[in-house]
């Protein structure tokens, strides 16, 4: 695993996708004004300019697998049976792989690739970290992976399946990569119609999905700080994003 910074973004590089992959997914950019944006690929459908967006949906049947052999210290490949949900080969790449329980517990890295699987399949999954705790069979080693939070991101859903991952500021199509906006100043399509809204925290909508709205209940997370007196629904309004 190597350490890396923010890349400088110039308005090229902002405003155009790729069917390349240029970036790690998830690698942190930032403008010469201090806005902040992460390297993503497009899911389901072209990205809207304003919307808000969320990682994909996680899938339980990839929490808590069992380990299918015991996997040394320094390891780097670890077979595991997943669960009913069939796996496509590296569909997981640049996510994480953690030790969810048993001996070994805690650790956490990332994945470089892995193999296919349906129902009850062994899959093996090779990892950037190699282990520093050997996982065992007789020591109920179980293993959860998770996809890159920045992989096939979709429209925030009313109903989260996933955090925000962040505010669309390009029509990104589909499956293609580029930037999206995490921080600093954003144009965000709004719900809600209110007045005296500036410096209200503002969160994902519960009612509208791809809009934000003022963050009203302790279990809507903040993602950023409204930047205008008055709300109006289904207009594109300022808000500082804090994702990043």
């Amino acid at each position: 695993m190597s350490l890396s910074g923010y890349t400088t973004i110039t308005a090229s590089g902002l405003y155009t996708s790729s069917t390349n992959k240029m970036h790690d997914l998830g690698q942190p950019g930032i403008t010469s004004d201090g806005r902040k944006y992460r390297y993503c690929k497009s899911g389901g459908a072209v990205l809207v300019t304003g919307d808000c967006y969320s990682s994909a949906a996680q899938d339980a049947q990839f929490e808590a697998m069992a380990i299918q052999a015991n996997a040394a210290i320094g390891a780097t490949s670890i077979s595991i049976t997943i669960g009913t949900t069939t796996v496509a080969a590296n569909d997981f790449d640049e996510g994480y792989l953690m030790v969810a329980s048993g001996t070994g517990i805690g650790q956490s890295s990332k994945i470089a690739s892995h193999g296919t699987g349906t129902s009850g399949q062994t899959v093996v999954f090779e990892i950037e970290d190699p282990l520093k705790v050997a996982l065992t069979t007789a020591g109920s080693s179980t293993l959860t992976v998770v996809k890159n939070p920045y992989d096939d991101v979709v429209i925030q859903n009313a109903t989260p399946v996933a955090q925000t991952a962040g505010i669309a500021q390009f029509a990104i199509p589909t499956t293609e990569f580029g930037w999206i906006q995490t921080g600093g100043p954003a144009a965000c399509l709004w719900d809600n119609v209110a007045t005296t809204v500036e410096l209200l925290s503002v969160g994902a909508s519960t009612t509208t999905n791809g809009a934000v709205t003022l963050v009203t209940t302790s279990n809507t997370a903040q993602i950023g700080i409204s930047m205008h007196v008055v709300s109006v629904s289904t207009e594109v309004s300022p808000v500082f994003l804090t994702i990043d």
